[in-house]
């Protein structure tokens, strides 16, 4: 008897754990799910899987049309992302926004040539939504810019414009850009110096003239982090440290493993602009370079100035946000694993940091109802990559 109590035991156990490891995979495997994140409400609606495009990069148009991938493999979705077909090459860069003027505009990532002490991105532009696109150039002007060294070991001239793209109330655009300064010097940390990669800084750039020209580079992060102060009960206060040095919080040396990058910009419903941002994420495989934070930084006078850059989740590539109907603001991210985390106070805090998959790509969304969003991920299935498209409906 003795034996079988202990028997049922483990069997029970087991069952537990095995529903624990179940519920796990159904969340890897986008199973239907809800969660309650204090005051916040995600329900995961179903997924689609979407196969032509290899990559997650996405456009959504003002009229509702959403189109997946680069050059030829590219899917468009007419009903909200429920069904895609094939279509058209779409925009070729993640820089894409459709302007107050209906043209449609898309930068590239990185300057073809130097002239002129300015830089000369590619940019294609569409004023009859997307039917007919032209090929032109626009001209950067970022005064004392170093050449950017990539992961992958190039050396691109200038800053680069990975993604994060908007326009303001007036007409201004504004993008983000990361790169290095003349006398950049500091190495990515856990990184052999050989490859003489650089701590990169985070800037933005405006336009005024609906992207034919850019300039006036304003610092968003480099160096500095919004870290912990001095609390008055100090033991050296009034002897080492002034009193006057209490605070709850101080601008402190950033935790960072390669400086700021892949940065992109959403606007709050009051006005302010968020810049979300990378600071490492090259882990995986038999080492792990910890930390890598999630960082992101606040303008309220319209990108002029930023406030020091604070951690918002613990690790984070190519973060990618929408500001919902309902004020909910929502940030996808990854590596490792896929992630989305959540602000209800215009970015002031974030909550509920929720992992919905367990590749290490970049993942991409869009808001294809009111307060419904879609997330686009890699997965690789054999030798081939596919895209996964998950809805979740966030409210209040």
């Amino acid at each position: 008897m003795e034996r079988k109590r202990i028997f049922n035991i483990l069997l029970g156990f087991s069952y537990l754990l095995f529903s624990i490891l179940q519920e796990s995979l159904f969340a890897q495997k986008n199973e239907l799910k809800t969660i309650n994140v204090d005051g916040i409400k995600v329900e995961q609606l179903g997924c689609v899987k979407i196969t032509g495009p290899t990559t997650a990069t996405v456009f959504q148009f003002n009229d509702g049309r959403i189109v997946l991938g680069k050059g030829k493999n590219v899917k468009w979705s007419y009903d909200h992302g429920n069904t895609w077909v094939d279509g058209p090459s779409g925009p070729q860069d993640r820089n894409t926004v459709e302007l107050l003027t209906k043209e449609i505009i898309s930068v590239g990532r990185s300057a073809k040539e130097k002239k002129n002490g300015k830089y000369i991105f590619k940019l294609q532009r569409s004023i009859d939504n997307w039917k007919t696109v032209n090929q032109e150039t626009a001209i950067f002007d970022i005064p004392n810019a170093s050449f950017t060294t990539t992961g992958g070991g190039d050396n691109i001239d200038g800053f680069i414009f990975h993604h994060g793209i908007l326009q303001l109330k007036d007409g201004t655009l504004i993008g983000t850009m990361y790169g290095n300064y003349e006398g950049d010097n500091v190495l990515c940390d856990g990184y052999p110096p050989e490859l003489n990669q650089r701590k990169y800084r985070t800037i933005v750039i405006f336009s005024k003239d609906n992207g034919y020209t850019w300039g006036n580079p304003v610092l968003v992060a480099y160096d500095k982090m919004l870290g912990r102060g001095i609390p008055d009960d100090y033991p050296l206060l009034g002897k080492s440290i002034p009193e006057k040095s209490v605070s709850e919080t101080a601008v402190v040396p950033a935790i960072t493993q390669e400086g700021f990058r892949e940065a992109d910009i959403v606007q709050a419903k009051n006005g302010d602009l968020l810049c979300m941002m990378r600071s490492g994420g090259r882990n995986g495989g038999s080492v792990n370079l910890f930390p890598t934070p999630l960082y992101c930084s606040r303008s309220i006078d319209n990108g002029k100035s930023w406030s020091p850059p604070e951690q918002i989740a613990d690790r984070g590539v190519c973060p990618n946000a929408v500001t919902l109907n309902n004020g909910i603001i929502v940030c996808t991210y990854s590596r490792p694993g896929n992630w989305l985390i959540f602000s209800d106070d215009n970015g002031n805090t974030w909550k509920g940091a929720f992992q919905f998959g367990d590749t290490g790509d970049y993942n991409f969304l869009t808001e294809v109802k009111k307060n419904v969003i879609q997330v686009y991920h890699e997965v690789k299935e054999g030798k081939n990559k596919i895209v996964y498209g998950t809805f979740f409906k966030i409210s209040k």
